[in-house]
């Protein structure tokens, strides 16, 4: 049999053939698996990638709300601050005229409602809202409330007379409507009355005055109205200076009001101050300091406190000694309770307070002296060393001075009411 040439290369081909082949579909294979390798791979990461990207944007999402947030609440402590300041700079008149009302402040930051609520002339309510960036469409809003009021101090006038060591002695007909507590004794005479409890350290003559209420002799010795009168005196004495003074001296017009009408603030005035025949004076602000003496006088003479003071009251000293008669009156505010003018004198004078008149409404205090009372002497209370009521001489209480204030420190600052802060959180 012939074999053929070319037998020998045609199996040899051939089988190069198929193993290219082979290696062909073999390497097609490999690139295959490393694709779908790289593609899973690629899709973890993209996965993770993607969960990592969204909690990087949940976190810089809620660091801005937290910022937002915290913008709110300054805004709305601002707002707080900012009311109580204008309460201050407008004598109670914020928002409006009767000092209560609506006020929305726009910010580069937000905008912050003020809302403020009147209790009383002395008390209101401050709601401020901080919003961001408005209200019409907020992403964060805050709300502060506090009271607020007028810093001032509590003077308690219990009693129609409280009287200290020198103790009280009540003359013929003359009368206490009220209660009367003494570090000394009571003496009385010819009908003489205290138509409400007698309280005595010392003793109370009997059978005058005639006692309506409860009858205590030996009682302890009590402290008087004001515990540390010349700490006390010092502070009112350097309120009123911290103004420009008045000599009355230099200008004696200043300090004789005769017939007309005048507004006092808080001054010191250097020398004797006369308010007289009909004259009109309205207490604006105070403390008021007198080195003389002070004399209120004749027919329609009025020294009126003025509405602005509320239930709060203030301050009139005087070294020298007092005088009030003639028909001339002192007059509270109408609020209620009412603010009191409380006319102090630091004389030693056994007559440093002398009252001959009805109507005033007003507290007297003689801190190292005592007190005359003749005629019918209405006063809303009274508190001395010791206390003469002569013939005839009426002292009415009025009861509603159980804790007078008197307003703290110059201007009367509006502050917030310690224990009344509260902070509501929004969403």
């Amino acid at each position: 049999m012939k074999k053929n040439p070319n037998s020998k290369f045609q199996i040899p081909s051939l089988t190069c053939h198929l193993s290219l082949v082979t290696c062909h579909l073999s390497s097609k294979k490999t690139s295959g698996q490393v694709m779908i390798i790289a593609l899973v791979f690629l899709a973890v990461v993209l996965i993770i990638a993607s969960s990592l990207f969204s909690r990087v944007a949940d976190f810089i999402r809620f660091g801005s709300n937290s910022v937002m947030k915290e913008q709110a609440t300054n805004l709305a402590d601002a707002g707080l601050d900012y009311a109580t300041q204008r309460l201050n700079d407008l004598a109670g008149a914020y928002p409006d005229a009767d000092g209560e009302g609506t006020d929305t402040q726009t910010l580069p930051t937000g905008q912050v409602v003020i809302q403020v609520v009147k209790k009383s002339e002395n008390l209101k309510t401050i709601t401020a809202t901080g919003y961001i960036p408005n209200s019409t469409n907020p992403r964060a809003k805050r709300t502060v409330k506090a009271d607020v009021l007028i810093d001032s101090e509590q003077i308690a006038f219990r009693y129609a007379a409280q009287v200290d060591t020198d103790g009280v002695d009540m003359k013929n007909s003359s009368r206490i409507n009220g209660t009367v507590y003494t570090n000394g004794n009571i003496t009385g005479s010819g009908s003489s009355v205290i138509t409400g409890d007698a309280w005595a350290h010392g003793s109370i003559s009997s059978p005058d005055p005639e006692i309506q209420g409860k009858r205590e002799e030996a009682v302890p010795v009590v402290d008087m109205p004001i515990k540390n009168p010349e700490t006390w005196y010092q502070e009112k004495k350097q309120e009123a200076e911290a103004e420009e003074p008045i000599d009355c001296f230099i200008t004696p017009s200043e300090c004789d009001i005769n017939g007309s009408s005048k507004e006092f603030y808080r001054k010191k005035y250097i020398g004797d101050v006369t308010i007289r025949n009909n004259a009109i004076v309205t207490v604006k602000s105070g403390p008021i300091y007198i080195t003389g003496n002070l004399t209120v006088s004749q027919g329609g003479t009025q020294i009126n406190l003025d509405g602005s003071f509320g239930s709060n009251g203030t301050v009139i000293i005087a070294d020298g000694t007092i005088s009030i008669s003639q028909g001339a009156t002192f007059n509270p505010t109408s609020a209620n309770p009412k603010g009191y003018i409380l006319v102090v004198t630091t004389s030693t004078s056994n007559t440093a307070i002398q009252i001959s008149n009805q109507g005033v409404n007003a507290i007297l205090y003689a801190l190292e002296g005592s007190a005359d009372l003749s005629q019918t002497a209405k006063v809303s209370a009274l508190a001395a060393k010791g206390l003469t009521m002569q013939n005839s001489a009426t002292l009415d209480y009025d009861t509603g001075l159980a804790g007078a204030q008197f307003t703290k420190g110059p201007g009367a600052a509006w502050v917030v009411k310690k224990g009344t802060y509260k902070f509501t959180s929004s969403p």
